[in-house]
């Protein structure tokens, strides 16, 4: 449960109590002493508050019996009140509830992003591309230090809570999202993780950290879109260094450095202007006036064909993968999306 949600309810259940209290106290007086509701109101709340004014009117026995009652019952019910809402709202607490209330909206509206379990190495570099691109998302950690981080370097929404409860998933919208990715450093909560997304929300796209290939499996089996095997990447990388590094350097530029506005983009043919759809890539001259390159075709099969051919027809159900710079890849759906 996100420290929102509790803070909330302790102030609830506080002001609950305290307002449960002051009502029973006028009531007793308005039955026992025969007070109007106004001098009952009044003699419940400095009964309750034991500030220690004077009686509205003399009181009977029953009426002194009640009252003693009602400052047992209300000494420890009233301070339990105070406290609450002083702790929460001492120190910047409500500075801090405020904040957290407006992050929880902000969540709530969105519509269409990505969901990130875990904050750890490799959560940071996937935050840190998305945020380039501008793209929405909700980060679920529950580790106090991390979530310091959180708060402390960045501006993103977060929620804070353990991924593998479905509630937390819940919370951070995974119902509307269109993408989970999974970090968490154990592949047995990777796993957890995946199974209840998949359950939640079949049509989410799953991206799954795995720490070797077995579990690579298990994780795909569970539902996983894709999996991630770092060390496996890293081999590949540094082999791939070793024979070219010219051309490792190139897509390293693509994908770390930290300013570049150099970004890729998949769009649906099927969501293009219909005017497009059935035309060749020469006939609509979209991506040279775009000044983006399309470096892939995805069939309707999965299947990539790389380096399209201008007289290549944009069918219904392909899809093109776009490179260039967030402004090229803007002007380009500008240009042709509906």
């Amino acid at each position: 449960m996100s420290q929102i949600l509790v803070s909330v309810r302790r102030i609830r259940l506080a002001v609950l109590l305290m307002f449960f209290s002051i009502v029973i106290g006028a009531l007793g007086y308005v039955l026992i002493e025969g007070y109007t509701w106004g001098e009952a109101f009044y003699m419940s709340i400095i009964t309750v508050a034991t500030v220690g004014f004077g009686e509205v009117n003399p009181l009977g026995p029953m009426g002194r019996l009640f009252t003693s009652l009602l400052i047992i019952f209300n000494i420890g019910l009233f301070a339990y009140g105070i406290s609450t809402l002083t702790s929460i709202f001492a120190e910047g607490g409500l500075a801090k509830l405020i904040k957290n209330y407006r992050m929880n909206a902000e969540i709530a509206a969105l519509q269409g992003h990505i969901i990130i379990c875990g904050y750890g190495r490799h959560a940071t570099e996937v935050t840190r591309e998305l945020a380039k691109q501008g793209i929405r998302f909700v980060v679920v950690e529950n580790q106090n230090e991390k979530l310091d981080n959180l708060r402390r370097d960045t501006e993103y929404l977060y929620v804070e809570g353990d991924a593998t409860q479905d509630t937390v998933l819940e919370e951070a919208g995974i119902h509307r999202a269109r993408c989970l990715v999974v970090t968490l450093p154990n592949d047995s909560d990777n796993l957890f993780v995946v199974l209840s997304a998949r359950q939640i929300n079949p049509g989410l796209r799953i991206i799954s950290r795995a720490s070797n290939h077995a579990d690579e499996i298990k994780i795909r089996r569970a539902g996983a879109d894709h999996t991630v095997v770092p060390e496996q990447i890293g081999g590949f990388y540094m082999a791939t260094l070793a024979n070219n590094p010219e051309l490792v350097e190139f897509f390293t530029l693509l994908s770390t450095l930290r300013h570049s506005s150099v970004a890729f983009e998949e769009v649906a043919v099927n969501d293009m202007q219909a005017s497009f759809v059935g035309r060749t890539l020469a006939e609509t001259g979209v991506a040279a006036a775009a000044r983006v390159s399309i470096i892939a075709m995805r069939d309707p099969a999965g299947e990539f064909h790389l380096n399209p051919l201008p007289d290549t027809l944009l069918a219904g159900g392909w899809r093109l993968v776009l490179l260039g710079n967030q402004d090229q890849i803007r002007e380009f759906c500008q240009k042709t999306m509906k």
